[in-house]
């Protein structure tokens, strides 16, 4: 019988010959048992294994120990019936990357918004010191799990039940900020938490883009850094640990028809897959709250905040708007910006957070081109974990 030990080093060998695994983090990934963090996962058809059934413990052990994200909870979505994935066990390979841009040195403290598992927040506890690392979750029964899961490999980080926008002001500051979960704009609670020189690593999502970015503390209250070409495409924060949903806009949206406006488009909907136009959209574009994609006829959909939508059929290009804007004719603004400047990959971008300005997005230098200034922390949008196929979303017409 293969050992969980064989195991973890066989997976650290896989994550080293990635590029993903720093030396430094190697011995925390071979020590600390990602098993104890995922006693049971959700296979993507929702068959649940259970690592305590004996006939499961294979092929339970052999999915935990793969480079694989495990969801490891599933909550029904208000209004809409669907059964939404709330945690999981983030796939190793990001772990060690995110890891690797934090940058962590003997001695720093770190906040890791989004407890999860505890599996991160065990990685940081073997390699910092429990007192060094502190974590928060909306939900206390995964806080609590966690908590459980350390204490059994005998590690005691700091687990906290709360909202992470928020942070966790009484233990700051902190020289490390890191976000396992996705969000629209970055909080200015953690900018304002982080100690001089400070770093954060956050996944910010869109209706039409994930870019990692790294932050780097310039001054009091202000933090700067580049995108990363990797997406992490991480579970939304939420402000609830009932509800699945960042917000009540995200189901339920009715599609109507009786005053729209027909046009068609140049712009191949398939294009914002793309990720220097996925972020290019999300700057100029930023209240655009879902992406969705009709499968009769297969029709490519956005819809922003204020209520105005568009939908491009991907055959013909036709394109459908309704609402105070036109939706698409400023995401064809966008494209045509991103082409202008070269067709531009994420790490040509990067962001400004200020605790007193909101965020800009800025494009080769912090001083010079700004793609979009955001006057605060509103959404940049957001939208399900891919563009699937929905039957969610009602149609009038």
């Amino acid at each position: 019988m293969v050992s969980w030990q064989q195991r973890a080093r066989a997976l650290a060998d896989d994550l080293t010959a990635l590029g993903a695994l720093d030396l430094a983090w190697r011995e925390a990934f071979e020590q600390v048992p990602r098993h104890v963090f995922v006693p049971r996962f959700y296979q993507p058809d929702g068959t649940l294994i259970e690592g305590a059934d004996p006939d499961a413990r294979d092929e339970w052990l052999d999915a935990v120990y793969r480079d694989d994200s495990l969801t490891t909870q599933r909550l029904v979505e208000p209004g809409s019936g669907r059964i939404v994935p709330t945690s999981s066990s983030t796939r190793p390979s990001l772990m060690a990357l995110m890891l690797r841009m934090l940058d962590v040195r003997d001695g720093h403290s770190v906040l890791e918004i989004g407890t999860g598992t505890g599996y991160n927040a065990a990685l940081l506890a073997y390699r910092l010191g429990d007192h060094r690392v502190t974590s928060i979750d909306i939900d206390p029964d995964l806080v609590e799990a966690a908590r459980i899961a350390a204490h059994r490999i005998g590690l005691a980080p700091y687990l906290v039940a709360g909202e992470g926008d928020k942070g966790v002001p009484e233990r700051a500051p902190f020289d490390r900020v890191l976000a396992t979960c996705a969000v629209p704009t970055i909080p200015t609670q953690w900018v304002a938490q982080l100690a001089d020189r400070g770093i954060i690593v956050a996944d910010l999502r869109a209706a039409t883009s994930s870019s990692l970015v790294t932050l780097h503390r310039t001054a009091e209250g202000i933090a700067t850094g580049r995108f990363h070409p990797t997406p992490g495409y991480f579970m939304w924060l939420r402000p609830r640990a009932d509800d699945p949903r960042r917000d009540e806009q995200e189901s339920n949206f009715i599609y109507d028809h009786t005053a729209s406006r027909h046009s068609t488009t140049w712009l191949d909907p398939a294009l914002l897959a793309e990720p220097g136009l996925g972020l290019m959209v999300a700057a100029s574009v930023p209240d655009l709250i879902q992406s969705v994609t009709f499968a009769d006829p297969l029709t490519y959909g956005l819809r922003a905040r204020d209520g105005s939508w568009a939908k491009v059929d991907k055959d013909s290009n036709d394109v459908v708007q309704s609402g105070q804007r036109s939706v698409w004719n400023e995401i064809e603004a966008a494209a045509l910006h991103w082409e202008r400047l070269g067709r531009p990959e994420p790490s040509r971008f990067g962001l400004t957070v200020s605790t007193d300005n909101g965020q800009q997005v800025w494009f080769d230098d912090p001083d010079g081109h700004q793609v979009r200034v955001q006057e605060s922390e509103t959404n940049w949008g957001c939208d399900v974990r891919s563009h699937v196929v929905s039957d969610d979303v009602e149609e009038v017409g």
